[in-house]
């Protein structure tokens, strides 16, 4: 009776052996692009408060290079942090905030090339700006910052 059972847990033996190779999942490398992001909820099966990327984790923000000419309409996307106007400068430049934005995300515009008296920023649709910044000039090089804050659904211009 000892026989078989040693012969049994041999058989297992090999076999798991020689199965183990087959059933195990290939290794990949684990590289963050910087574009990963995951729909959230609040609390354990509660409602969805959009999307969280990667970069918000890692306390960067996404950046979008814009370039055009005529006049130019940028919309940020949620989760957008920087918009760097690149290229010969447009007519104008309107940029609409992003909704949803999230309590504290910063918005960053920048450029390489100076705007001249074109460059707005409106609100998003429940969003306002705490001072409104219309026609305003960007010198090449320089940025305007401006914060969110979910409690008083405004944006807060910092720099």
């Amino acid at each position: 009776m000892k026989d078989y059972r040693r012969l049994l847990i041999a058989v297992a033996g090999v076999l798991a052996l020689g199965l183990g190779p087959s059933l195990a999942q290939p290794v990949t490398q684990q590289d963050v692009s910087g574009n990963e992001c995951w729909n959230v909820g609040q609390g354990p099966g509660g409602p969805s408060v959009g999307a969280l990327c990667i970069n918000t984790v890692r306390n960067g923000a996404a950046l979008a290079l814009i370039s055009g000419s005529g006049a130019a309409t940028t919309t940020v996307a949620p989760g957008q942090g920087v918009l760097m106007w690149t290229g010969a400068a447009p007519t104008t430049w309107t940029v609409t905030t992003p909704s949803p934005a999230f309590d504290g995300q910063y918005l960053v515009l920048g450029t390489v090339t100076t705007l001249t008296t074109m460059v707005t920023l409106t609100a998003a649709s429940g969003q306002s700006l705490a001072t409104a910044y219309s026609a305003q000039t960007l010198t090449a090089g320089t940025s305007a910052v401006w914060q969110y804050s979910r409690g008083t659904t405004t944006w807060y211009r910092i720099r």
